[in-house]
């Protein structure tokens, strides 16, 4: 008998224990489909943690529920952590409109792929532009995992020769404070027309103030 189907006997003969229905019965049948649901878990896991709910089923710790309990690493869960509550913090609207509405489970991107987005989005080396690369590979496209972690590697690579550049570095930080400031800018721009705060001679002369400055970007 492979491992696999051993962990679902065991599996299945923890569910004859809960009543269906409850928490911990949910979280049992969410490992069952592990690969296609992981943010289903995720979730389940994150308010466990967050709510210390293991204690009320006589363990320890959060490492010993999931260890003994669930049968997953204490690893995993721990990854399986950070990917969901990073999404649930940076990308709210994904798991409302794509997973929630059942996207396709050929792109709901592995956990892994989430926590290598987390990476991109906490590594002060990396742009915005970056992220939003990762982003569209990881959350719109499913990339798989080795995908994933390659274009990251290279992401990491360009970061160190830019690095070693110091001109081109300024260059990249120059043009991420521009296009910062002219978004700051248009927002306030359309504030000010709103409400009337300003004459019109005034906000076209901001408007050609906004222009040369995209100019300077090209």
């Amino acid at each position: 008998m492979n491992a696999s189907r051993r962990a679902l006997e065991r599996i299945d003969s923890q569910l004859a224990e809960f009543e269906p229905g409850s928490l911990r019965y949910e979280i049992l049948t969410c490992v069952r489909k592990f690969k296609s649901s992981w943010m289903e878990l995720g979730q389940y896991l994150v308010s466990v943690h967050r709510d210390k709910l293991y204690k009320e089923w006589d363990y320890l710790t959060f490492d010993a529920y999931c260890v003994k309990e669930v049968g997953i690493r204490k690893e995993t869960a721990q990854k399986l952590l950070r990917s969901y509550f990073f999404l649930e913090q940076e990308e709210p609207e994904y798991l409302k409109k794509e997973y929630a509405e059942q996207a396709d489970v050929r792109k709901i991107p592995s956990f892994e792929a989430v926590d290598t987005l987390r990476q991109v989005k906490n590594n002060k080396r990396l742009s915005e532009e970056a992220y939003t690369q990762m982003r569209q590979k990881v959350l719109e496209d499913g990339g798989a995992d080795k995908e994933v972690k390659d274009v990251y590697r290279q992401m990491m690579k360009n970061a160190q020769e830019a690095a070693a550049d110091p001109e081109e570095e300024r260059k990249k930080r120059r043009g991420q404070y521009v296009r910062r400031m002219l978004g700051a800018l248009a927002s306030l721009r359309r504030e000010l027309e709103a409400n009337n705060f300003l004459s019109g001679k005034i906000l076209k002369d901001l408007d050609v103030v906004i222009n040369e400055i995209e100019e300077e970007l090209v």
